[in-house]
């Protein structure tokens, strides 16, 4: 399981809310120089100005409709977007010139806010041209009635190119940030994925250990990670929490190291002492995990102490319903299904029919019912995990 990918498409739809955020902003920028305009501190045209402002505010609301409403995220959306921007700041120097001078940097600097260079260059690479047409455009149509940017000279000398070379410094300053910032968030996610590697490591070598301690129960600790990966699918868990969990499950019996092999193995019913004294695996397992840190030992600290409570607040420690973890709810299944499946010192495997039988007739006692129905329509991938995993 690769945790870099799924950390930087989350940093990626972080950005996306950003940009939606800044230009919702620039919406009231452009607000508040109409606004100004009606007071009589700015000299605009109302027409140009009035039908500048509601192109610009149409294409700053672009991204919330992407990113907010239809939640749709791409590379080729982040392309249109920032396109878009350099279209409609080329838009308003044209009509409002000086005004809004300070547009023709917003596409660069949003670029900047999605942090990696492929979008400062994309967008400086269109940009270029644009400064060059919107500065034309506003000379035809005599925006600016001030010298020098009343002729054409003054426009290339004092308009186009000063401003071209300072777009270059800021695309570039811009390209140096993006650059940094995308560098520490790929490092950021490799330690990341290092982290939960050394936490598997470690479970799957804790696992085996549970696995040679007891000859009956060698792939009992693969079986319920699988069963209960495929419960946690079913319930609407993505697929990395999934795994995290059915990871985790592995541990869920660690505390049976500290329990006397003669117990364990005992052929026959135990006494009631013996019991007591097996019920202890949870609280040694929550002990031996709870101290270990990760998310992944955290969630085996929970799964060890919760795994054997029932729906009905009957199990071992009382937690009733949603008091107990909904991801120890599923192992609790996955395990108990194993258990009557699998031969025992003290039993002979029921046949999967009959096991299914009794895991269906728990449902809203020992078993949330929730669960028992993600059960009922996965039995078929069960089956097909018990033949992965004979003992």
């Amino acid at each position: 399981m690769s945790f870099s990918e799924k950390i930087i498409t989350e940093y990626r739809e972080n950005a996306d809310k950003r940009v939606a955020f800044v230009c919702r902003l620039m919406i009231g920028f452009m607000i508040l120089v109409a606004v100004l305009n009606m007071l009589g501190i700015f000299k605009i045209e109302p027409v140009p100005l009035y039908l500048t402002v509601a192109v610009s505010v149409f294409d700053f609301f672009v991204p919330t409709l992407f990113c907010n409403i239809l939640k749709l995220s791409s590379t080729s959306i982040r392309y249109f977007i920032l396109a878009l921007m350099v279209f409609q700041s080329g838009l308003q120097y044209a009509t409002l010139s000086y005004h809004t001078i300070m547009m023709l940097v917003f596409p660069i600097v949003m670029a900047c806010l999605y942090n990696e260079r492929k979008y400062v260059a994309f967008t400086g690479i269109i940009s270029i041209p644009m400064i060059i047409i919107s500065h034309l455009a506003a000379f035809s149509l005599k925006v600016v009635h001030d010298e020098p940017l009343v002729t054409l000279k003054g426009t290339f000398m004092y308009g186009i190119i000063p401003r071209s070379i300072e777009f270059m410094g800021i695309a570039i300053l811009c390209m140096y940030i993006s650059g940094r910032i995308e560098m520490l968030v790929n490092t950021l996610a490799a330690k990341n994925g290092e982290l939960y590697e050394d936490q598997e490591n470690l479970i799957l070598s804790l696992s085996q250990i549970i696995e040679n301690k007891s000859e009956n129960t060698g792939q009992h600790v693969k079986r319920v990670a699988e069963y209960t990966e495929v419960l946690c699918r079913s319930m609407g868990y993505d697929e990395e929490e999934s795994w995290k969990i059915s990871l985790a499950a592995m541990l869920h019996d660690v505390g049976k190291i500290m329990i006397p092999e003669s117990i364990l193995e005992k052929p026959g019913k135990l006494t009631d002492e013996e019991f007591a004294v097996v019920k202890k695996h949870i609280k040694y397992g929550k002990d031996l995990l709870e101290t270990s840190p990760g998310e992944l030992f955290n969630l085996s600290t929970e799964i060890a102490y919760q795994h054997h409570e029932k729906w009905d607040g009957t199990g071992y420690m009382g937690l009733k319903g949603e008091n107990i973890a909904p991801y120890a709810r599923c192992v609790a299944l996955a395990d108990v299904f194993d258990a009557l499946v699998s031969r025992r010192a003290y039993k002979e495997p029921w046949p999967p029919e009959k096991a299914y039988a009794e895991i269906m007739s728990q449902k809203g006692r020992h078993f949330d019912p929730a669960v028992a129905d993600a059960f009922d329509a996965n039995f078929d991938k069960f089956l097909e995990i018990m033949k992965k995993y004979p003992d």
